[in-house]
């Protein structure tokens, strides 16, 4: 089947749709789909994917949807998939009128499918409320088929009182970032030691981009009340839009008022492969998200796929993870609240008290994530486009 992939991220662009984009794109092609990418400026193509090659879009406006389809034109393609982050494409409405252009050109046996990674509407004028809503269900409305990536948005689009988004709009969650796989003759001591880390003190982790809502301030307070002998390796690196580079330089200054420059480590953007051997030699992987877990998150699919003891915040009230398994405190992970500092500090203290909850929360943790194997991930992938051809 040939398919082109639209997505505003891609590597070496930073960003968790650029890394699930890739991770997609090379699953597919390894089941010999064509496979042709067309995003941002910055994108480039991977080597484990031959077959998918970028073709660079310099701003998502009219103009650049207008050479989006040309280039589309020129490919002939079965499917056109667009990878939908409200944030990646500048907030612009341009994007969200391409499943309907496509289709009124009609060009033969093309299907679109939208995956909408977030349902935030773009950005039009102030008090545009109403139409910012009605461009978002657009992009879903107006596509052949959709995928949510959460279960709260599929059951946003598939239960609103005025009819479903879409008839073929499914579920389908995303899969680890990074899997499991250190570079090889790894050995987590020699890794640990690079922190300065004795027997019996404790390296955190904390894993994905930069971002306000993952709590890394809390993470610095919680470092205040640890043992001066706790580590914490921060894997991951900022995003390109500007309020990012400024949020990486707030923590920066926090890291030196605070005191920690010996006790954090900023690995910036770094391979798959040092990114699992450090996931693996940690002790445990914090992640207090602001707005409380979420399957969208990446980085918690990718921390729990590890096999490393997790500390998250409890899902937001009322979010429902069905058909997906919850997260049960003291099974799967440890939960606390949100912006809470303390509570992280008696987690840390709690995991590094009690080896017997560090193996029953890594077991769990991990079991837990055969349901967002890649392979079942591209299964379903495969199962929409046949539906809707």
């Amino acid at each position: 089947m040939r398919i082109v992939m639209i997505s505003a991220e891609y590597p070496p662009m930073a960003g968790g749709v650029g890394d699930y984009t890739r991770r997609l794109n090379a699953m597919l092609t390894h089941q010999g789909h064509e496979v042709a990418v067309i995003t941002g400026n910055q994108g480039q193509a991977y080597r484990d994917a031959a077959r998918v090659y970028p073709v660079r879009v310099p701003v998502w406006n009219g103009a650049g949807i207008a050479s989006v389809r040309q280039i589309i034109s020129k490919l002939q393609p079965e499917i056109v998939h667009i990878q939908y982050q409200t944030g990646a494409y500048q907030m612009k409405i341009a994007i969200n009128t391409l499943p309907g252009a496509l289709k009124r050109e009609r060009q033969k046996g093309l299907r679109v499918v939208t995956t909408a990674h977030d349902l935030l509407p773009p950005y039009l004028f102030p008090k545009a409320g109403k139409i910012r809503d009605w461009y978002t269900k657009r992009i879903i409305r107006e596509a052949d088929g959709a995928v949510l990536t959460n279960a709260g948005d599929y059951h946003t689009v598939m239960n609103d009182p005025r009819g479903a988004w879409n008839p073929h709009a499914v579920f389908i969650p995303i899969g680890a970032n990074v899997t499991p796989a250190p570079p090889v003759n790894f050995d987590r001591q020699i890794w640990r030691n690079q922190f300065d880390v004795n027997k019996g003190d404790m390296l955190l982790a904390y894993f994905g981009l930069l971002s306000h809502t993952k709590g890394l301030e809390n993470i610095l307070a919680a470092m205040e009340q640890l043992p001066p002998t706790t580590r914490l390796v921060v894997i991951g690196g900022i995003g390109e839009r500007v309020e990012d580079q400024a949020y990486a330089n707030t923590i920066r200054q926090l890291i030196a008022q605070k005191g920690l420059q010996e006790r954090v480590i900023m690995t910036g953007h770094t391979d798959a492969s040092d990114v699992s051997a450090y996931l693996i030699a940690a002790d445990a992987v914090l992640l207090p998200f602001t707005d409380g877990y979420s399957y969208r998150r990446g980085s918690l699919i990718t921390a729990l796929a590890h096999g490393v003891p997790v500390i998250t915040t409890h899902a937001p009230t009322g979010m429902t993870q069905d058909p997906l398994p919850e997260l049960i405190d003291g099974k799967h992970v440890l939960l606390v609240e949100p912006e809470q500092p303390d509570q992280l500090v008696n987690a840390v203290l709690r995991l590094q008290q009690s080896p017997e909850i560090c193996l029953r929360l890594a077991r769990n943790g991990q079991a837990l994530t055969d349901v967002f194997s890649w392979e079942r991930i591209v299964a379903q992938h495969e199962a929409l486009y046949d539906a809707i051809r």
